[in-house]
This record gives C-alpha cells, structure tokens and sequence, in this order.
C-alpha cells in the first residue's frame, strides 16, 4: 500500500503565486518537492489563482448550488449552517479527488473543525496542519481587548478537530506545544515538519550586497510588531541619522481604546520629522515586488510577538539579507544567534534599535549573517529535503490506520 502512496493537498489556492497568503506557498513548495522525489501530489484547492505544473493532478472545490432552502439556511442558520455549506463542498472535491487520482491521506489546515467532519465524512486519514491555531494567535494580542463571538466558536472547533485529528504536523515545536494545552493530542502521531523554501540561484554574493537599509515584509498591526517598528526606528534615526526603513505590507492598523483603528499613516505622522524622512511605506506588495525589495535592502526585520514559521523569515534568509528577529516561536527555533541572525526580546524597541544599528555600523557582520542563513536554507528548508520527510511521516501515519 505505501508503495502506491498518494499524498492529497489541501490549499487555499493553486498554484498561489497571486495570493499573498503562507498557507498556499507551503503546499505549493512542499507538492513541487514530492515532485522531485517522485511522489506527485493530488491538489485540493479551494481557488485555481493561476497556471500551475501541468503534470500536477488538481481537484478545485465547486461552488455548490444550494437551492433556496439552502440559502436561507446560511442566512437564518448563524455560523454552523454557513460553515456546513464550505464542508460539504471539501468532502465533495476530496472525494472525488480520491476516486479519480487515488489517494492515501490528505494534508489539511485546521479551519472551523474542517479537518475533522473531512476525515468522518470520506474515511481518508487526515493529517491536521497546524498553521497558526486561533487560540495561539489571540493569547497574544493586547491583554484586555474584547474577543469576538465568532473567534470563540472558531477556537471551540478546531479544538475539536485537534483532539479527533489522526495525526498533526506543525512548522514549529512552539505551535506544537501550545495546541497540547488546548487539546487532548497525546499518543496521536506527530512532528515538527518545517516549511520549505527553496534559495536562488546563484548565492547572493557578499561584495554585491546592496546598500545597508532595512526592510520589513508583513502587515502593520499588534501581532507583527507594527507599533514596535516604529518606535525602534525613532531611536535608530537619533544614532544613525543615514538609517532607512522600507516597509512593505497592508496596513490592517492598531486597535485603539474606544475601538477604532490607528493606521500605519498616523503612527508615521507622530514620530519626529527626522525618523519620518527616513520610512517609506511602499504598501502591499506582489511576490515579485518582494523579492525585488530584497534585493535593494540588505538587512531584513521581523518584529513579531508570535510566529509560527513565516515565510518572511525564509524568504529573508535565501536571498542572503542579514536578519533582526524577535526571538518567538518558529523563528527562535530556526535561527542562531550571533550566526544567521541576531535575536531581540519581542515588544522591546530599544533592543531592537541597538541590533539594527550593529548592521549599518558592521559590514562585514551584515554579509556573514546574510551568508550563512543562506546556507541553512538549502541544507534544513530545501522542498525535496522537506518532502523527503513529510513523506517518512505520511507512511508511517497510513500504516497506522489500516
């Protein structure tokens, strides 16, 4: 059986190239590194956003019809009856994804106890991807601001889902840690399975390195920091007057007290007139325009007060820029201090000033950092490296189930 191994992947969009979402670049890098080793993938998608590799057996989600009582179902039905309609229409495509390219097991986020009525629903073992569960996500928000109904029921069912998965793989042993104290995990098979990313070609060389300015990929908003930037920033500018910032991202703005929102806009606007000369803020940004930023800034920042393992940081990593990191979650487990990159204490500006001011004042630090997290991505992030190991995982996690 595990000869004839087929791996489903379920995503948010195939091939992803034009959806700015991390979930859909980990399916896309892991399916073109079972590729390589020989095992191709059947694709789930919720959304075909492109061209994907022709050789690539894809299965989209249909928009089902629901009838008239259907659709006053959904209206008139509150969250379960709305989210009933989504599950019906992944166990159809999975469905018939399984009868018509075969496959042994899916892979599948955790979204609204999806994972679990799939696997109920089609007897395909599930294998739950844990992404950033909401409970992780809201225990690191402003203490004191207002949870929402619907993020409660969010959290009720993918606990749900956590404890009935038949397995769970996560980017980070932090995510995977945290989803053991929300729900009853213990003896299901699972690992901590990295997101791949695969380096450029040819390595970034340190004599071209560009001029040493800072870029930060990702939304303005508590989570990731955005008020932290800015403030570190303001000390950065008093020491280093020729410092700039690029910041490249949606602005999704700061909850105030009475429940309005502070955009990126205003918080710029606040600080002195020297640190404002010194930020341009270039707005959201394709994969492309990303990469291009890249290129054009050597040092990358991630400010984050929770992460699980961001693409932003792999990204940074391959196309050789020197990193400042908050030392949470994923990026604390897959970066060394002092070596591929230096590591601040989340929530803390005036660390983060003094390690971004080490950069602009220390070339030959900027290009060894840049250099080395090169290297780790080919050797610990590479696709067929990753795959060659979520392959390993899968098998024994069939076995199991038969």
């Amino acid at each position: 059986m595990t000869d004839a191994l087929r791996i489903g992947l379920f995503t948010p969009a195939w091939p992803g190239h034009s959806t700015p979402n991390g979930i859909a670049t980990s399916v896309y890098n892991l399916a073109i590194g079972l590729h390589e080793i020989g095992h191709v993938p059947v694709i789930v998608p919720m959304k075909c956003d492109g061209e994907g590799p022709a050789d690539f057996p894809v299965v989209p989600v249909p928009d089902l019809a629901q009838g008239l009582w259907g659709r006053l179902r959904q209206r008139f039905g509150g969250y379960d009856a709305a989210n009933e309609t989504f599950i019906r229409r992944i166990v159809q495509a999975t469905t018939h994804a399984r009868a018509q390219h075969g496959m042994s097991a899916l892979i599948m986020e955790e979204s609204l106890g999806w994972t679990r009525h799939v696997e109920a629903r089609t007897g395909l073992p599930v294998i739950v991807a844990l992404h950033g569960p909401t409970a992780l996500l809201q225990q690191h928000y402003r203490p004191g601001d207002a949870v929402p109904e619907y993020q409660r029921y969010k959290e009720r069912l993918e606990a749900e889902a956590f404890a009935a998965a038949s397995a769970l793989i996560s980017p980070s042993r932090h995510v995977l840690e945290g989803v053991a104290g929300l729900a009853d995990i213990a003896g299901k098979p699972q690992a901590v399975l990295a997101n791949s990313f695969r380096a450029p070609e040819p390595d970034p060389l340190p004599a071209a390195l560009p001029e040493r300015k800072i870029l930060f990929v990702g939304r303005f908003d508590y989570l990731k920091g955005g008020d932290v930037i800015f403030e570190a920033m303001a000390r950065l500018v008093e020491r280093h007057p020729q410092a700039q910032l690029t910041f490249a991202g949606p602005d999704h703005g700061l909850d105030r007290a009475d429940g309005t929102k502070q955009s990126i806009h205003e918080v710029i606007a606040a600080l002195p007139e020297a640190t404002q000369s010194r930020i341009t803020y270039f707005g959201p940004a394709s994969r492309d325009q990303v990469a291009a930023l890249r290129a054009e800034h050597a040092i990358a920042l991630i400010a984050s007060r929770y992460e699980n393992l961001n693409y932003s940081l792999l990204e940074a990593m391959a196309a050789g820029q020197a990193i400042v990191s908050t030392a949470v979650g994923g990026p604390s487990e897959v970066l060394v201090e002092e070596d591929t990159a230096l590591l601040v204490r989340p929530a803390d500006p005036e660390a983060m000033a003094a390690a971004l001011g080490r950069l602009l004042e220390d070339a030959a630090l900027t290009e060894r950092l840049g250099g080395r997290a090169v290297a780790a991505v080919k050797r610990d992030f590479d696709p067929a490296v990753i795959a060659g190991r979520m392959l390993d995982f899968v098998r024994d996690v069939v076995k199991e189930a038969v």
